[in-house]
């Protein structure tokens, strides 16, 4: 067996543990159990736990990157992104018991996690993108720069969860409170296209006139 398969069995048995137990209720040598591996072969591939962690958050983030067919076919912009935010949610408490761990971190973000959130960041701005694209092919929105504003809209999502997290006590939000989210993203998402399509309609009443 190759190096990388050693890996990829540890990293499976890992997010099996995770997503069973809790990410906080395992430990290094449960997982080590269930590979029947020592200990020191465990920590050959992994020095602690947190690098693990952050080996299944990069797998089960990837794996999402696949499923986007969900949303990718709607060519109406609020109906796409209406899908995708639901998407979104439905992952989140698909993984939560590993997800749930960062809340353990506090508000800061790990060197090893680092990276992996930069990339879904950059990720989730891109499907945006995708959709605020399609939406001007379909001319319904006009917009010239849509890389720029799925990353305004991401901050916006971004500020919706904070103003939530804000009147709680946990960093990362409970089933409930992501429910709630969910509604709100979806009240932004009309919100922002609704100014969207308006541009739209401005831009053509500026043609007839002209």
């Amino acid at each position: 067996m190759s190096q990388d398969q050693k890996k990829n069995l540890i990293i499976e048995a890992a997010q099996k543990r995770f997503a069973h137990f809790g990410v906080g209720k395992t430990t290094m040598n449960e997982i080590a159990d269930d590979l029947s591996l020592s200990k020191a072969s465990l920590y050959y591939y992994f020095p602690d736990k947190l690098n693990l962690y952050a080996a299944v958050l990069q797998k089960i983030i990837e794996t999402e990157e696949l499923n986007k067919e969900v949303y990718a076919k709607e060519t109406d912009p609020l109906a796409a992104l209406n899908l995708y935010l639901e998407h979104r949610t439905q992952f989140i408490i698909q993984h939560y018991n590993i997800l749930e761990y960062l809340k353990t971190l506090g508000t800061g973000i790990p060197a090893e996690l680092e990276p992996i959130f930069s990339s879904a960041r950059g990720r989730e701005i891109t499907a945006i993108a995708e959709i605020f694209e399609k939406g001007t092919a379909a001319k319904k929105l006009v917009i010239s720069d849509a890389a720029s504003l799925a990353a305004l809209f991401f901050d916006a999502l971004d500020g919706v969860r904070l103003s939530v997290i804000a009147r709680k006590t946990n960093f990362f939000p409970d089933k409930e409170q992501f429910y709630e989210l969910g509604l709100r993203e979806k009240e932004l998402a009309r919100i922002f296209l609704r100014g969207l399509a308006s541009q739209a309609f401005l831009s053509l009443l500026f043609l007839l006139v002209s």
